[in-house]
């Protein structure tokens, strides 16, 4: 038995999150529903103005297979997160929050200066969020954060989509496909929002690579924007090319996991959305967790539709410890 159910490799930032209105999106020209990268005069500047008008809900960890970590972690599965956080309160704050959820990290070790990463969400009166991201230091991750050690005694190795923006981690997400291959380590990825398949496609070609991985996530408008396609079926036939097993999540219509020979679709559980963020993060750590346990598909397609589910009720990407181990009481 490996050390880690997955390994995962992405990008290190804090959340905060807003309540905004549809209005102040469009005055101040913020695509609505996709992540936008910011430079630090503007992250600056946009916060000034969330702040003032709205006032800040929550601050937690983020980060999109951050998130998915977590979740494996909460429910009792063992997991690393290869990262970048600078020397600042806000590094302290996600190093700790990490340490808190019971996800392993060597951060620690690295001794980086600058400045850690923020996201700042706003979510809109129909729950759907919009993300504006100042990268900070984690813009600049490289395979001198991986510790590829760490991945040789892995199950998974979890990609986030988030990273294809930039060269020296694209470069690091090659080196950790090389790793886990050579260990037998099976490969999974997440398209993590629309807007990497949409302004960064060619980022996100190379991060898949040309032969097909074992496991891809991904959202139906992603699924669609990525291959052209009008139609899911359509589109999951083709991603198939690209990975083994696709997982395609559908909001509120719940999800369809595709594989050569079957379609496998479940249900969402009926609940009054307040947040969206976060959704695709725990769909992808729950359904990995499940099928690294042996779960079948269905199964663990409920579990993290169920799981998506309890997270957009309430603001923030994640949930508690207790209510994901009671998620998984409902399915044992």
């Amino acid at each position: 038995m490996r050390k880690y159910q997955v390994y995962g490799l992405g990008n290190a930032l804090v959340d905060q999150e807003f309540e905004v209105t549809n209005e102040f999106l469009a005055v101040n020209n913020i695509e609505k529903g996709l992540m936008t990268l910011l430079d630090e005069a503007q992250h600056i500047e946009l916060l000034n103005n969330l702040t003032k008008e709205f006032g800040l809900i929550k601050r937690v960890g983020g980060g999109s297979a951050a998130n998915s970590m977590v979740a494996i972690s909460q429910f009792g599965g063992s997991t690393f997160y290869a990262c970048k956080v600078g020397d600042d309160e806000t590094g302290e704050f996600y190093s700790q929050n990490l340490k808190q959820a019971g996800v392993h990290n060597r951060v620690s070790e690295l001794n980086l200066t600058g400045q850690t990463g923020k996201c700042m969400v706003m979510v809109t009166p129909d729950a759907e969020r919009t993300m504006n991201t100042y990268l900070g230091i984690t813009a600049d991750l490289s395979e001198n954060e991986l510790f590829i050690d760490e991945l040789a005694d892995a199950d998974y190795l979890y990609i986030e989509g988030y990273l294809v923006p930039s060269d020296t981690a694209r470069a690091a997400i090659a080196a950790a496909k090389q790793q886990a291959k050579a260990n037998g380590c099976k490969i999974a990825m997440t398209f993590s929002d629309p807007s990497m398949v949409k302004y960064f496609k060619d980022g996100v070609d190379e991060a898949l690579g040309t032969d097909p991985i074992d496991l891809l996530f991904c959202n139906e408008e992603e699924a669609l924007t990525f291959t052209g396609e009008t139609e899911l079926g359509k589109a999951a036939q083709i991603l198939l090319t690209r990975a083994k097993q696709v997982a395609v999540t559908r909001g509120a219509n719940g999800a369809s996991i595709y594989s050569a020979n079957e379609v496998v679709s479940v249900e969402s559980p009926k609940v009054t959305a307040v947040d969206t963020n976060g959704a695709g993060d725990m769909f992808a750590g729950a359904y990995l967790y499940a099928i690294s346990r042996g779960w079948t598909v269905e199964k663990a397609a409920k579990l993290a539709c169920a799981s998506a589910a309890k997270v957009v009720t309430q603001f923030g990407p994640r949930i508690s410890q207790t209510e994901q181990q009671n998620l998984l009481a409902e399915f044992n």
